[in-house]
């Protein structure tokens, strides 16, 4: 065993059997490298432009990937064949299948459509039997809803003319008031005013005096 060791024949093989496995480890690596591809695309709302940000983008066999941007871009490694699953709340599920390319990127458009999900009818009745109900229909007429009489008191003519009348003038009455006002002074700001003898304190004081000297007693 020592003297193989130490032959040239020995030395051959070792140096040959070094060669092929650093071939087959080249060649190894190279296939790793065609079959990973750069997987990169923007996700969009069905046919507009707008981004989903925030959207799930894994690779279904692993579990690992990643998530869209506030423009709804993404990128992330891929390997052939990998199926990857876009996702987002509101919108249904998209599976997309890596190809082979003779380039090392991927990149894709994604038009998410919306997941419309419509829920069975329910009704909602108060009253558990048909009977139930009845009865409880058939005594509503019996008695009045005290929230009714008082929305008729309140709504009544006599009710709303009184609170008219109590309500104080506001502006558009204050200024309808006022112009009037004005307009009847420049109409009648040429004209003398009739003075009211009842009004003048001098006529009364004439009269008072007239009364004391006896100017009305009946002359004999």
């Amino acid at each position: 065993m020592t003297e193989l060791y130490s032959t040239p024949k020995y030395y051959k093989y070792l140096l040959i059997f070094s060669i092929f496995a650093l071939f087959t480890s080249l060649e190894v690596k190279a296939q790793g490298e065609q079959n990973s591809i750069q997987f990169s695309g923007i996700v969009v709302e069905g046919d507009s432009s707008y981004g989903v940000p925030g959207a799930h983008v894994y690779i279904k066999q692993a579990g690992k990937g990643t998530v869209t941007n506030h423009a709804g871009f993404f990128t992330m490694p891929t390997q052939v064949g990998d199926t990857v699953v876009v996702s987002s709340v509101g919108f249904a599920k998209q599976e997309i299948v890596i190809p082979k390319r003779d380039d090392l990127g991927f990149t894709v458009l994604i038009e998410m459509r919306e997941d419309v999900t419509e829920l069975p009818l329910l009704e909602v009745f108060p009253y558990p039997t048909k009977e139930i109900f009845e009865e409880a229909f058939l005594a509503l007429g019996e008695q009045k809803d005290q929230r009714i009489e008082n929305m008729e008191k309140n709504l009544s003519q006599e009710k709303l003319t009184m609170m008219s009348n109590a309500l104080p003038m506001g502006a558009t009455g204050n200024y309808k008031y006022y112009m009037n006002y004005r307009a009847d002074q420049i109409a009648t700001q040429y004209f003398m005013e009739t003075a009211n003898p009842l009004l003048n304190p001098f006529a009364w004081g004439d009269l008072i005096k007239s009364i004391k000297r006896g100017d009305f007693k009946k002359k004999d």
